[in-house]
């Protein structure tokens, strides 16, 4: 699966805009009901994860919602996650889909937004790098 987002910088403010997803949860699944969280890590702190709404039955959900996320400077060392979560209807349950991040530091030297489309990566992978999709 693939994720569209911008990040942009103002200040000490990151503004995420996740955008669209496609491709979800591969060609096993008729359909899935998904919501994208994004965290600092590594933080237990709640106040640095916010969530997008769920969008049912959708392999490829348009979510057009925007993050604010305010850098603290003990999060300069750390990174941006960003994880697609397909939400289990019958359980309550939520199974990864797919993740990627982004080093908060590198994000603040940004001189112009980041976007585009996005590779989802394994849960080992995303924690440590993204992977932005080529574009034709």
């Amino acid at each position: 699966g693939q994720l569209k987002l911008s990040i942009e910088v103002q200040g000490r403010i990151l503004v995420l805009h996740i955008m669209e997803a496609k491709g979800l949860m591969g060609k096993e699944y008729r359909t899935c009901d998904s919501y994208v969280k994004m965290s600092i890590v590594p933080d237990a702190d709640w106040k640095c994860r916010q969530k997008t709404k769920t969008v049912p039955d959708s392999k490829n959900p348009v979510f057009h919602e925007h993050f604010l996320f305010l850098v603290q400077e003990e999060h300069e060392q750390k990174r941006l996650l960003v994880t697609v979560w397909n939400r289990e209807r019958n359980s309550r349950q939520s199974k990864l889909i797919g993740c990627m991040s982004f080093g908060v530091k590198s994000l603040l030297t940004l001189d112009k937004e980041i976007s585009g489309w996005y590779y989802l990566l394994g849960e080992d992978l995303g924690r440590t790098k993204h992977l932005k999709v080529a574009t034709q």
